[in-house]
């Protein structure tokens, strides 16, 4: 079962263009494991002043940090890990879905 978002992520970071943390409602995430990556265009059609606007998707395995996401803490709660897909439009990121 999965559950659609379309939540904004912050604090998102990066490694070898690649989301290895991130918040989202206040709570910090670290990656486990990418699972696939895809890049999906927006019709030429429909945004033309915008060619290179391309949507890039991560499904990415992620447990929930201990503590606060302001914390600074990357210990890794334990608790199970989810199955999470992050988007990334121009600099802006989303979670578009969660996998249960």
């Amino acid at each position: 079962m999965a559950r659609q978002y379309v939540a904004p992520v912050t604090e998102v970071a990066l490694t070898a263009r690649r989301p290895m943390r991130f918040t989202w409602q206040g709570r910090g995430y670290v990656v486990t494991a990418v699972l696939g990556h895809w890049v999906s265009g927006t019709a030429w059609w429909r945004a033309p002043e915008q060619a290179d606007d391309d949507t890039h998707t991560w499904r990415v395995e992620a447990f929930p940090r201990s503590g606060s996401a302001s914390s600074g803490s990357a210990r890794v709660a334990m608790t199970r890990s989810g199955v999470y897909d992050l988007s990334c439009s121009g600099a802006s990121w989303s979670l578009q879905r969660i996998a249960d």
